[in-house]
Order: C-alpha cells, then sequence, then structure tokens
C-alpha cells in the first residue's frame, strides 16, 4: 500500500497509526487477549511474526502510549496500557471480533443439532480451517451423512443457517458427504480434513480407515498431556494458595470479568467454580485443584485462578 500523501492529525486520529499495520493489529489483538503481561517471545509466538517485527511495533506503539512495559530485562514484558483512554475501547473492538467468530462456530453447532435428518458429522474445511482465508471468502461446512438422507440433511442446514448468514454477513457454502465419498477421495482430503473444525460429531479424519489408528492414538495423547499439565498447575495454584487466601477473591473477580465473553458452556463451568469458591473451605479447594478426578480434571479446563496467578508462575518458568 502505498503512503498516504495528506497527512492527517495525530491527536484527533491517532488510530491511523496504532492500527496502521497488520503487525500492529496482530500484537494489539494477542494483548488484549492476554490476562497479564507477556514477554515479546511469548508476543511473537502468539501473533504468529518474527522477533524484529515485534520489537519495531511495539516500539512505535509505545511512543504512541498505547503498550506499557513492567519487569527489568532480560525478563521485560508487555501488556496495554491500562492508562491510555483507548485501550478500552481497543479491547472492546477486538472482543466483538473474536465474538463474531465464537458467534459463527456456536451457530453452526446449534443448527447442525437441530436440522432433520441429524447428521453424523459436521465440520469446517478450506482457507477458513486453514487460517489463510480472505476477506469475502465462503465458510465451507461439510455434513456427513448416509446416502439415502444426506442431499435432504444439507439443504436442511442451508435453510437453518440463512439467519447466521445475514447476522454475521458471512457466506456459507454447505456441501454434503458421505463415508464412502470419504473414502474414494482419502488422498485427496487426507491433510485438508486434518485442518477441518468439528461442529458436531468426531473429527472428519476420523472416519478416514487409513487415518482412523493415528487419529485415536493422537487424541488420547493430547488429552492425557492437556490433563497431565493442568494437573501440575492446579497443585501449584493450591500451593500459592496456602499461602495467599486472598487469591480466593481475586479469582471471584476473574470469572465476573470472563463472564460477559464466555461461552454458553463456559459460563456453566465457571457458575459451577462459583459455587465452589462461595462454598468451600481453603482446604476443600486446595484439594480440588490438585484432585486428578474427573470432576477436578473438568473444572481445570476453566481455571479462575489462571489470570490471577499467571504472571507470578511466567516470570518462575522465566
Amino acid at each position: 500500500m502505498r503512503p498516504t500523501t495528506q497527512p492527517q492529525s495525530g491527536i484527533r486520529m491517532p488510530l491511523n497509526r496504532i492500527l496502521g499495520t497488520e503487525a500492529n493489529v496482530r500484537i494489539l489483538r494477542a494483548l488484549a487477549e492476554s490476562t497479564a503481561p507477556i514477554s515479546a517471545a511469548e508476543l511473537a509466538r502468539r501473533a504468529q511474526l518474527q522477533r524484529s517485527s515485534v520489537h519495531r511495533a511495539l516500539k512505535m506503539l509505545a511512543d504512541l502510549g498505547t503498550v506499557s512495559f513492567v519487569g527489568t530485562a532480560p525478563h521485560l514484558q508487555v501488556s496495554l496500557a491500562d492508562r491510555s483512554p483507548l485501550t478500552k475501547p481497543i479491547r472492546a473492538l477486538l472482543g466483538a471480533e473474536r465474538s463474531r467468530y465464537e458467534e459463527l462456530l456456536a451457530g453452526l453447532k446449534r443448527a447442525a443439532t437441530r436440522i432433520d435428518p441429524l447428521p453424523t458429522a459436521v465440520w469446517v474445511e478450506g482457507s477458513v480451517a486453514r487460517g489463510v482465508d480472505q476477506p469475502g471468502d465462503a465458510v465451507i461446512v461439510c455434513v456427513l451423512g448416509n446416502a439415502r438422507d444426506i442431499d435432504r440433511g444439507a439443504e436442511a442446514l442451508r435453510e437453518a443457517i440463512q439467519s447466521l448468514e445475514r447476522k454475521l454477513d458471512v457466506t456459507i457454502e454447505v456441501r454434503g458427504r458421505t463415508r464412502a465419498d470419504l473414502e474414494a477421495r482419502s488422498n485427496a482430503l487426507g491433510e485438508e480434513l486434518q485442518h477441518a473444525i468439528p461442529i458436531f460429531g468426531i473429527p472428519p479424519i476420523g472416519f478416514l480407515k487409513r487415518y482412523r489408528g493415528d487419529w485415536e492414538k493422537r487424541n488420547i495423547r493430547v488429552h492425557g498431556d492437556h490433563d497431565a499439565r493442568s494437573l501440575a498447575l492446579g497443585k501449584k495454584i493450591a500451593d500459592r494458595l496456602a499461602q495467599d487466601p486472598s487469591l480466593i477473591a481475586r479469582a471471584r473477580t476473574q470469572i465476573q470479568d470472563r463472564w460477559s465473553r464466555a461461552s454458553g458452556r463456559e459460563r456453566k463451568e465457571l457458575q459451577e467454580w462459583r459455587r465452589i469458591l462461595d462454598t468451600a473451605t481453603p482446604a476443600r479447594l486446595r484439594k480440588i485443584l490438585s484432585d486428578p478426578g474427573e470432576r477436578a480434571t473438568r473444572l481445570r479446563q476453566t481455571l479462575p485462578f489462571l489470570g490471577v496467578v499467571e504472571k507470578d508462575l511466567s516470570r518462575e518458568q522465566s
């Protein structure tokens, strides 16, 4: 893009520079989604940028008063500048961006679970699933069913998502497929389906015979690794809670902050955490945080303590 020839006021229109490059927007998005200051290296990873690009952009954003630094080198961390009057509206704008995408997936799931006949699986594939789509590209939604019902099921989904298309101003292309279709094109679809976003039913890669064993093993391994990490984190938080009971009140505040942007499913988990925080003694709460059982494992997926202690834990790990 060529530089503009007619300058505009920096005091009246600071967003020209704050949002002036994709790198700036990626950085602001990553910072808005973080509940605590993060390092430049972590910021580069989350924004999918080179570190040199991050450092250049941060210097500009710091000069504009949009970001601020905490700590000292080599553990310097960055966050959105709370004192800037533009921070709150920037968070709101990026939050609306995220909510639109989440509403798209939630709307597709609602539609998929209400159509008749009920499909075997529904997923998003194509450029949107790979994260390389351009503005205006269609969201490709695939419906899996048996040969007798698939055309009727695909048409039912097309009708069910019309209001979603209008509301979000997005084009959704529905494609019907059978298991035989998947197997017949398994060589061509293998890589494509590995990037698919499941909407309803199991991930589509699990339907291909040549990938099914690998998918099952990977699914078990990923869940096992995630559960082990969340248990270790829960134990660290339990230890910290023994030293600082004020974390309970701060976790309640964290739930309140997350409530407005949480999905329906997440709100159910947060409501359960709210009941626990209101009724459990500190000792019982520490037990829940470090319990390897099924319920505690599920609850640790929405830890309200994470935003409270994330900064301290990241410093310990650095």
